[in-house]
């Protein structure tokens, strides 16, 4: 080889192991097995954006009309694929706009990745006691500290490969969660050698704790499943989030003991199988909670056992129960219940597959205990049935067997998770720790794109009012997303609080008093998108006929609205 020869191989071998940094970001992200990722357009994200046009063979870019619905998409995507989620913002408003969405993936344990762009590194006012430097430079990093498990702003290019791979490690380990990516638009820009940025080993990072041996406990599990006459098991959103869905329920099948759940988790098991007695708490239906109170063994898997769970009076739930409380998060046995509890922190795959083993032909629930809880069922189901809740089971009852149903916030919330008869096949979503009104209809659109199968929004009048904008979403891109507006007028969740509360001083909350619904009909014309309208149980048929493409259907019930089980009305099971 001639030296000019050795010069152009060089000069050939540098070149081909350089890449700019929005392009290696993309990349990785395919490597990763992510297939969609959700934004809104900026000056400082334009990089990124043109990155990802490159591969668009295997990523697929989707604008949203507002970043929080990007955030919140991305959180459907992860929620359903299992997979990380993503979504992308500009600086300033539109990385504050994200915010929301970041709160709702950290409070319910999704893993998601944030990225947001920035001013270039040199306009950064780093410690100028000046509020801003660059336009629109907004710390979004310390305003997400508190609400992510990472956050970084990457100043330097050869960082970028540790970072993702690091904030890819963090988002999926142990508990889930979101991480945020801040980059400055030199750093995006940048030309990165291959060969020579860094790496991250998780084996050096601080959060990399070992779980200590939990096979001795698991031993004391099944002792004390041995002694109970009324055992129970509550199931948490810990277990969707792990991805085990199918190891639970062969579990539930091969043990055969009675299950609750969690409100988020109450889609893990199909609605007809011998061992779902619902989910437990404040609205829960009364069965659950009865079930709970009359067990002598609690086995909780990935819950948190939250306020709307347990009460306020936490040592009064389950008195006469020994608790076992399962979780790969430490820090939900820093909230205890009972002063015996058992806790045992361990990845929930490794507990349900080494409890099937300890008990696989050994154990089997008692004909007797279950024989109670369904009579307790069969006693109290529908005891709390008004003519509107009866019209939502039966069309709930009418939703295609593989398709994807998520939640908005409030009263509708409640009425699906009450009503809704889950089919094998259906998953459910919804924004459970945060609350967050306005979350069903962009998730719906994460949703439909992790699974590419129809995907049934169910929202009040109040929380589709808050995204609703995506109904373009849906008509620019003709996909299945079927927006189901239960309306009665009223931010109804409110408006009952103020009934018991405030005499009946409906503020804010009813048409006449500072709230008001517009037509929704002539919202779907204006965004191009089919509308049918539910007023009892003959309509439904028809309102569910196109599967295929978007639309919006309007169930009209009454304004006088109410949620049951409340702490008005009481019952008692005799033994």
């Amino acid at each position: 080889m001639t030296y000019f020869s050795k010069i152009y191989h060089i000069i050939y071998v540098v070149k081909v192991n350089m890449m700019k940094a929005t392009d290696y970001i993309i990349e990785f992200l395919i490597e990763k097995g992510v297939t969609d990722i959700f934004g809104y357009p900026g000056g400082v994200i334009c990089h990124l954006i043109d990155s990802a046009a490159k591969y668009s063979d295997k990523i697929h870019t989707h604008i949203n009309y507002h970043e929080q619905a990007s955030s919140f998409a991305a959180c459907g995507y992860a929620q359903e694929s299992t997979n990380i989620g993503v979504a992308f913002s500009t600086s300033g408003p539109g990385a504050t706009n994200l915010v929301t969405g970041i709160a709702n993936a950290y409070f319910d344990s999704i893993p998601t990745i944030f990225f947001t762009g920035q001013v270039d590194t040199y306009g950064l006012k780093g410690d100028l006691p000046i509020r801003q430097r660059g336009f629109q430079e907004t710390d979004i990093v310390s305003m997400v500290k508190c609400v992510t498990k990472y956050a970084v702003r990457v100043d330097d290019p050869k960082e970028i490969r540790l970072e993702l791979e690091k904030a890819f490690y963090i988002a999926k380990e142990g508990n889930p969660g979101p991480v945020l990516i801040d980059l400055p638009a030199d750093v995006q820009r940048a030309e990165i050698e291959i060969n020579s940025i860094k790496k991250f080993s998780h084996m050096t990072d601080k959060r990399n704790i070992k779980v200590k041996d939990f096979s001795q406990k698991i031993r004391e599990v099944c002792k004390l499943l041995q002694k109970s006459k009324r055992p129970c098991l509550i199931i948490g959103n810990g277990v969707k989030q792990a991805g085990e869905i199918r190891l639970l329920r062969n579990f539930i099948d091969q043990v055969g003991i009675p299950t609750v759940f969690s409100m988020p988790a109450f889609d893990t098991i199909p609605y007809d199988s011998p061992y779902n007695f619902g989910f437990i708490g404040a609205n829960g239906p009364r069965y659950g909670n009865f079930i709970l109170g009359k067990s002598d063994l609690i086995i909780s898997i990935g819950s948190r056992l939250d306020l709307k769970q347990v009460g306020n009076d936490r040592g009064a739930f389950a008195p006469n129960a020994r608790l076992v409380r399962v979780d790969i998060d430490a820090g939900a046995f820093s909230n205890p219940i009972h002063d015996d509890d058992i806790h045992i922190r361990v990845d929930l795959r490794d507990f349900l597959m080494t409890l099937s083993d300890l008990t696989a032909g050994k154990y089997k629930c008692t004909d007797k205990w279950l024989k109670i809880c369904k009579k307790i069922k069969e006693l109290l189901l529908g005891y709390d049935d008004e003519e509107y809740t009866v019209l939502l089971r039966k069309f709930g009852q009418s939703l295609p067997d593989n398709c994807s149903i998520v939640t908005d916030v409030g009263q509708s919330q409640v009425w699906l998770a009450q009503q809704l008869c889950i089919k094998e096949g259906q998953t459910v979503h919804m924004s459970a720790g945060l609350g967050a009104m306005g979350f069903s209809l962009p998730a719906a659109i994460g949703v439909y794109y992790a699974k590419r199968r129809p995907v049934y929004c169910f929202n009040g009048d109040g929380g589709i009012q808050m995204n609703l904008q995506e109904l373009q979403f849906l008509a620019r891109e003709n996909i299945p997303v079927h927006v189901v507006i239960i309306n009665n007028h009223a931010l109804g969740m409110i408006r009952g609080f103020q009934e018991v509360n405030f005499n009946k001083n409906y503020s804010q909350t009813i048409e006449g008093k500072g709230y008001s619904v517009p037509y929704f009909s002539k919202i779907a014309d204006a965004f191009g998108l089919p509308y049918k309208r539910v007023i009892c149980s003959e309509d439904i048929e028809a309102s569910l006929g196109e599967t295929e493409a978007p639309s919006v259907i309007e169930i009209n019930i009454p304004f006088e609205t109410v949620l049951n089980p409340n702490f008005g009305r009481t019952g008692k099971i005799e033994d």
